[in-house]
């Protein structure tokens, strides 16, 4: 079975906001986009497209419909293209707005009434503002399909992170054959050390940050689950960084040629 790269390359209308987990009142956000969130666009636009609803029943548990696309695609990643916004030291800054937002569904009844001072409260909601901010969205996918989905992405993220699409490649999969590569996807920190050295690489020029993966758990509804199950330290390049690759890890190349550094396992049997 061949394996498929589909390279998206987006634009973001004003930033996003992908949340992270356990918080109530306050709502941090992510400093990209996980990959989650880039299989939850692809889903959106592939509802669209085949009808599929928003809840779907697997057995006795139902799950996001995003769920439907875990035995098509088998890795998701993204790497920051534009260079205003990914700086050399710092990488994408996230902002805190406060928002006055209806938080009447977690007081007690008795404080719940027309006029009550309970009902609405001042929440710092995250989000990385970057107008006009490309990126670079890859999917190694079974179905060439998976190219038709991408062109119909709308958002990345929340729903309000409306992205356009400028344009999007399909080739087969090929893998470097090295030990050593460079990349501007992210990828998990287990798979690869970053060196220092070659030029627009090394110390600096990478970020680190929790990122969920997708998982049939990851999209479990109304269903207690352990959040962090799918949670992985992942390294976020801030421009190429030359990666020596761990063992187990292997660099898949993109349309265009760029190293992607993914388990063994996402590769093999293609």
């Amino acid at each position: 079975m061949p394996l498929y790269a589909v390279k998206a390359l987006l634009e973001f209308h004003w930033g996003y906001s992908v949340k992270r987990p356990i918080f109530s009142a306050a709502q941090p956000a992510l400093l990209v986009p996980p990959p989650t969130a880039l299989l939850g666009a692809l889903a959106r636009a592939a509802s669209y497209l085949r009808g599929w609803p928003e809840v779907v029943q697997d057995g006795s548990a139902m799950r996001s419909s995003a769920s439907l696309l875990l035995g098509t695609v088998r890795w998701a990643a993204l790497a920051l293209v534009d260079e205003r916004f990914a700086g050399p030291l710092l990488g994408p800054v996230e902002t805190r707005d406060l928002a006055r937002a209806l938080i009447a569904p977690y007081q007690r009844a008795d404080n719940i009434y027309p006029g009550s001072p309970l009902l609405f409260g001042v929440q710092p909601h995250g989000k990385v503002y970057a107008p006009s901010m490309r990126v670079a969205a890859l999917f190694l996918a079974t179905d060439e399909s998976v190219a038709d989905y991408a062109r119909c992405i709308l958002s990345v993220g929340s729903k309000e992170s409306l992205v356009s699409v400028d344009k999007v490649k399909l080739a087969e999969v090929k893998t470097a054959g090295a030990t050593e590569v460079e990349t501007r996807y992210y990828f998990p920190s287990d798979l690869g050390e970053v060196l220092p050295g070659s030029e627009g690489a090394g110390e600096g020029r990478a970020v680190r940050e929790l990122l969920s993966l997708p998982d049939f758990s990851h999209y479990d509804i109304a269903r207690v689950k352990d959040l962090g199950a799918n949670w992985r330290e992942f390294v976020v390049p801030l421009g190429r960084v030359r990666v020596k690759l761990a063992e187990g890890a292997v660099a898949a190349l993109d349309p265009d040629g760029e190293a992607l550094v993914v388990p063994k396992r996402v590769v093999e049997g293609a």
